[in-house]
């Protein structure tokens, strides 16, 4: 059973910080409950990849990790030698230590920036994954961060990511216009006032790329082998592999 070491900035999360992460958090999680974004199918499919193309003891770094909730399955029963998850949001890694608690692995959290996490001074890492965060960032910093973790993975490693994707020929407007139609048609269990703080996050934050876009930041990261393993039933995300 694994013992989480929690490095965070901070020991105390003030009252008002810890209202707003709990008003959003209750949203996403019914997000999560309800599989409004597909990820339960996603993470599935990274589980298949981890008992059939990795099958061998591994380490993986999860980040943007939340609490951790989604992945904990994927990981339950594989040959997972350690776990680091990193996170900017302190309540957010203090879920993810009880989701994580029977993990028969090391784990450890830590609370920072997603972006600064991957590192060559840790080893190599074997999978790195990432869903539905990376596409916050612009075009070239996405570039930047994949490079960055092309540097720091371990030989045979890999990379995978699930994130909105718009269809090639489709601009950020016409996703946003999709999103949103499916959204009010499918997302019944979402009150008025939460699906529209939600899709307020989602015009204010989202920088979906496209297939083809995905792939050639991908082959421009230094990656020769690029998959996509998972497409969402909405046709609003996908799940890619990039090996070096």
């Amino acid at each position: 059973m694994a013992q989480a070491v929690l490095d965070t900035a901070q020991t105390v999360v003030d009252a008002e910080a810890l209202e707003i992460f709990q008003s959003q958090w209750d949203i996403y999680r019914k997000f999560l409950k309800h599989d409004y974004l597909s990820n339960r199918e996603a993470c599935a499919v990274l589980r298949q990849f981890l008992d059939v193309d990795v099958a061998r003891p591994f380490r993986i770094l999860d980040l943007a990790c939340g609490d951790a909730s989604g992945i904990i399955g994927a990981l339950h029963k594989t040959d997972v030698a350690e776990y680091r998850g990193v996170d900017l949001s302190a309540p957010a890694l203090a879920l993810a230590a009880e989701s994580l608690a029977n993990l028969d692995c090391p784990v450890t959290l830590v609370e920072a920036d997603f972006t600064k996490a991957p590192s060559k001074d840790k080893g190599g890492e074997d999978i790195v994954w990432i869903s539905l965060s990376l596409h916050h960032l612009a075009t070239d910093d996405k570039r930047k961060f994949m490079r960055d973790v092309r540097a720091s993975l371990a030989p045979g490693g890999a990379l995978l990511i699930y994130e909105p994707t718009r269809r090639d020929g489709e601009d950020r407007d016409a996703y946003l216009e999709r999103f949103e139609d499916i959204g009010r048609a499918n997302w019944t269990e979402l009150s008025p006032a939460e699906f529209s703080e939600a899709l307020k996050h989602v015009r204010a934050c989202d920088l979906p790329e496209t297939v083809s876009d995905w792939r050639r930041l991908g082959s421009e990261s230094g990656f020769a082998a690029i998959q996509e393993l998972y497409r969402s039933p909405t046709d609003l995300f996908r799940l890619f592999l990039y090996r070096p």
